[in-house]
C-alpha cells in the first residue's frame, strides 16, 4: 500500500476519557479509510472482554483490536514485539496504531521518513489522543520508542 491509499493527514482526534487511547486511535486509522467510527462505538464494539475503563486496552499485543476490526470488515494484523525497526518501515504505508508497554498508551500513525521518501529520520509522525502525554506529542523519536517500550503495533491491510 502506499501513502495516497488512505487520509494519513486527517485530522488529530483527542481522546474523551483517559483509559481508550486504544479505540480512539483505532477509531482514527478506521476513518482515515472511510470507516466512520467513533471511538464510543469502537469501545462497544470491542466490549468488556477486550477494553475496561480500569484497564484499557486488556491485550496488549493488540490481537483483539484485530478481532474487532475483523467483524468490521477491516483486515489487519498486529506484532506484539514490534521494534522501531518495524514501525519505521510501516509507518505512513497504511492506518497504524502503536502502544507502548512503558508509555501504557496507544497513538496511531502516521507517516514516516522511508514512506516520505527522506529515510529513517529517528522519528515517526503521530495522530497522538493524548497530546504531550508523557512527553510525547505528535512525533515519536527513537529515544521515546526506546524509554516506553516495548511497543505492539496493530496495521490495517484490507478495507
Amino acid at each position: 500500500m502506499a501513502a495516497s491509499d488512505w487520509d494519513w493527514r486527517l485530522a488529530a482526534d483527542p481522546q474523551n476519557v483517559a483509559w481508550d487511547c486504544a479505540a480512539c486511535s483505532i477509531a482514527w486509522c478506521m476513518r482515515s479509510v472511510g470507516y466512520m467510527y467513533t471511538e464510543e462505538q469502537v469501545i462497544a464494539g470491542l466490549g468488556p472482554s477486550r477494553i475496561s475503563p480500569t484497564y484499557g486496552l486488556l491485550d496488549a499485543s493488540g490481537a483483539g483490536l484485530v478481532e474487532y476490526l475483523a467483524e468490521v470488515g477491516i483486515s489487519a494484523e498486529n506484532n506484539g514485539n514490534a521494534t522501531w525497526d518495524n514501525l519505521v518501515a510501516a509507518a505512513g504505508y497504511q492506518p497504524m496504531a502503536a502502544g507502548g508497554r512503558g508509555w501504557y498508551h496507544w497513538t496511531a500513525v502516521r507517516m514516516g521518513g522511508i514512506c516520505a521518501g527522506i529515510g529513517d529520520v529517528g522519528a515517526i509522525a503521530l495522530m497522538n489522543p493524548a497530546d504531550g502525554y508523557m512527553n510525547v506529542s505528535q512525533v515519536l523519536y527513537r529515544a521515546d520508542f526506546d524509554r516506553l517500550g516495548p511497543f505492539s503495533a496493530v496495521w490495517l491491510t484490507g478495507w
